[in-house]
């Protein structure tokens, strides 16, 4: 599916736009922010993107990549950093960490975000594009939603999400016509090439032990790695007025039952759909016992309720904000995107 001439000229123009400019990203060591760091660099910004640990850095830095090792939770190192950026992308955050507590969440993904939007405020950078979630609007109250629909958020991660982008907003908002301007990119279910998060499933249903649970009815709404760095490309260039103190929800095609989904998928692998189910109620039941007997131990359950939360929380999504207000047009769809996503596991052997 090929972008329209106006989108695709939309993104062009932004990367021409962001060619020379001094641009950050943090959480680079991640799936977006790593591919946006390197669509950043092919089209000629001075980028530099941030990670937590040193094997993240080095690991980019071997892919010819410039890279530094930052902690959100450390402000104030920030500073050498942010020196004459125009651009911050804002992508990290605590994520899928389920022995944290609900206290650590808010302390990463709300009062660390606003301080260092503060300290990039401060260092005198144009553009702050802050990468929230989708998941703020939890198992959706309205189908597609809008940026507006009724907030939902279902665990910890998406609370502090939900509180870090409304303290960032809250900012915004106390901002002059001529200072920084702050963008709020909500993601989907991001996959494609180089992500990880997504094999599991990808695998499961080429080995023939995928097991869905439940009705496979729910709603899933997939978002395509290069259609998600387009829309922060788009965001960090808009004209103010379009994107100032402003969330944008970001996915790619239409929503798509999980039924569906798995279909498209298994045909991406050559396979016939799996057809197993299990009820929905002893599967959270076990994997809520689960969470509480790794928790003391600090273990990273192998079932969780989020996990299980993939089959039952309906998301889809309105992008006509989006599109209006920026040019975004997804142009890749679940097909087309698993068949990409296929390749690129087996040429590493990962199915």
């Amino acid at each position: 599916m090929e972008m329209p001439n106006q989108a695709e000229m939309a993104v062009r123009a932004a990367e021409r736009s962001l060619a020379g400019k001094k641009c950050l990203v943090t959480g680079a060591g991640g799936f977006i922010g790593g591919a946006l760091l390197m669509r950043l660099r092919d089209v000629g910004a001075d980028v530099i993107g941030t990670t937590l640990d040193q094997e993240q850095c080095d690991k980019l830095r071997s892919k010819g990549l410039r890279a530094s090792v930052f902690d959100l939770m450390n402000t104030k190192d920030s500073v050498p950093l942010l020196e004459d950026v125009e651009y911050v992308f804002n992508v990290a955050a605590m994520f899928n960490e389920t022995e944290a507590s609900e206290q650590q969440y808010f302390d990463v993904n709300e009062t660390a975000t606003v301080a260092f939007a503060e300290a990039a405020y401060e260092a005198g950078v144009k553009r702050f594009v802050h990468v929230s979630t989708v998941g703020v609007h939890g198992d959706v109250m309205e189908i597609p939603a809008t940026e507006e629909s009724p907030f939902n958020p279902m665990d910890r991660y998406h609370r502090s999400k939900l509180a870090g982008e409304r303290a960032v907003l809250m900012m915004a908002r106390e901002l002059g016509e001529d200072e920084m301007v702050i963008t709020v990119n909500r993601p989907a279910m991001v996959y494609g090439p180089g992500d990880m998060r997504q094999l599991k499933l990808f695998r499961m249903i080429a080995r023939e032990n995928f097991v869905m649970i439940g009705s496979g009815k729910t709603l899933a709404h997939f978002g395509y790695i290069d259609d998600q760095v387009d829309s922060l490309l788009l965001s960090a260039v808009a004209p103010r007025e379009q994107v100032h103190a402003e969330c944008f929800n970001i996915a790619s095609g239409n929503p798509i039952s999980l039924n569906d989904a798995v279909r498209v998928i298994a045909k991406a692998l050559d396979m016939e759909p799996p057809d197993t189910r299990l009820p929905l109620g002893p599967v959270m039941f076990l994997a809520t016992l689960i969470e509480y007997a790794c928790k003391p131990f600090g273990i990273r359950p192998p079932l969780s309720r989020r996990r299980v939360g993939f089959f039952t929380h309906n998301r889809a999504f309105d992008l006509t904000k989006a599109k209006d207000r920026m040019h975004f047009q997804p142009r890749v769809d679940l097909a087309q995107g698993a068949r990409a996503t296929v390749q690129w596991y087996r040429e590493r052997k990962l199915l």
